[in-house]
């Protein structure tokens, strides 16, 4: 998420490049359109698009039951405190990649487990 449409494109050019997808959102309402499409496996929130909404939006997805689990990544977020790892502006490529790499490895919840299959009929 970014209202900076130079940024965006220069972010998902790394993510392509990287091998990820990318959806694009230029602020928190189509971030949120998107997210009820789907959670995806990252977010990546410039931390000054909308105004600096940008980390109150980061920091909802932290403390909302149902997005509190997806890996954010801060983009200029400076010295400000938000969920997630960060990076400063402007964006190394190399750097982003290595951080989307290093977010995505990251093990993620703990899967429900499955339950017992009945017992077989003799």
């Amino acid at each position: 998420m970014d209202d900076d449409i130079a940024e965006i494109a220069a972010v998902k050019r790394a993510l392509l490049r990287a091998g990820a997808q990318a959806r694009l959102a230029t602020g928190a309402a189509d971030a949120d359109a998107a997210l009820a499409e789907g959670l995806p496996d990252l977010v990546i929130v410039a931390a000054d698009c909308d105004g600096g909404g940008g980390l109150a939006f980061a920091r909802r997805l932290a403390e909302d039951a149902a997005t509190r689990a997806l890996p954010v990544l801060l983009v200029g977020a400076g010295g400000a405190a938000g969920p997630g790892r960060a990076v400063a502006r402007p964006v190394d490529p190399g750097l982003l990649a290595d951080e989307v790499r290093a977010l995505l490895a990251r093990p993620g919840p703990a899967a429900p487990a499955a339950a017992a299959p009945p017992p077989a009929p003799e």
